[in-house]
Parts: C-alpha cells; sequence; structure tokens
C-alpha cells in the first residue's frame, strides 16, 4: 500500500491501508495484539548495551487508533545520536516501524520513501531469503557479540523454512 505525499486525506487513507493489510495478512492476535519494534535505547538498558537498534514489546490497538498521524508523532525524546525520536516515525504522516504478529508468521512494515508512504506485508518472514540472509550475517558476524550472534543461530534453527511437497 502506498500513498503519495501529495495525495488527499493522506494521513487517513494510509491508515486505512495499513488497517486492511495488517488485517488481511493477520497481523492481530487475540484482542488485536501484536509486537512492536521499539527503540532499545529507550526501552531495555540491557539491549542497548549489546548495541541493539530496537525491541520487541507486546502491544494492543486501541479502538481509537492513529498509526500514521498521532502515533508517527509521539515523540519519544532524543536518540543516542541527540536527534528527534517518535514512536512509530518521524513526525505525522512519516512512519518508519516493524511490527509482528504473536506467532511470527506476519511482519508490518511501514516506511517512508520520497514521494509518498508506505506499508508492506512480509508472510512467513523466516521463509524470506532477505531476511533469513540478515539473520545468518548476524550470526556469522565478527561485529556481533558472542550472545548475539548465539541468538541468531538459534533463530536459524527454529524457524526453519517450512517446505512444500509437489
Amino acid at each position: 500500500m502506498y500513498v503519495d505525499f501529495d495525495a488527499p486525506s493522506l494521513i487517513e487513507r494510509a491508515n486505512q491501508g495499513w488497517y486492511e493489510l495488517a488485517t488481511f495478512f493477520r497481523l492481530f492476535g487475540a484482542d488485536r495484539e501484536f509486537l512492536l519494534a521499539l527503540p532499545a535505547h529507550l526501552h531495555s538498558a540491557r539491549a542497548a548495551s549489546r548495541h541493539r537498534k530496537s525491541v520487541w514489546r507486546r502491544v494492543r490497538l486501541l479502538d481509537d487508533w492513529d498509526v500514521m498521524g498521532a502515533g508517527c508523532a509521539v515523540s519519544r525524546g532524543m536518540n543516542e545520536h541527540g536527534y528527534p525520536e517518535h514512536l512509530l516515525g518521524s513526525g505525522a504522516g512519516r512512519p518508519e516501524f516493524a511490527m509482528l504478529s504473536l506467532d511470527s508468521t506476519v511482519a508490518v512494515i511501514g516506511t517512508t520513501w520520497q514521494n509518498g508512504i508506505s506499508s508492506l506485508a512480509v508472510p512467513n518472514p523466516s521463509d524470506t531469503e532477505p531476511v533469513r540472509n540478515t539473520i545468518g550475517w548476524a550470526a556469522t558476524s565478527e561485529w556481533d557479540s558472542r550472545s548475539d550472534r548465539a541468538e541468531a543461530l538459534a533463530w536459524l534453527r527454529h524457524h526453519e523454512p517450512s517446505t512444500q511437497e509437489a
């Protein structure tokens, strides 16, 4: 789902598209719960000390929600580099978020492009080559700590790609 910046009702259309995408791909669990990636330095000193960019937190979509507008505008203070940080993006109508279903069967990403904003769904992210390659790199990287490499290897073992019989 993509919406140009100059489109009428940008935030409303982007919210509608995000919700339809999230619903169709079953992001929401019971009580509309899902996992949201949040900045590690603000939400977990332990994760931040291990050079983690984000941590997953279980959240619930309330009846009165505005992911692409107010959610992207909620100020979270300054990031570790001294720049303003917002909950789901860099300001109203500027999403930058990652969400994951509780059972890890779908990821939903929101992002800002040069001329618009979008959200996309990745069904079965553990089966996608780019995701597995990224985790595989973390599992063998000299840049990551030994515990991070061990976690990445454990994830790869736990999330073996599903095989389809012909």
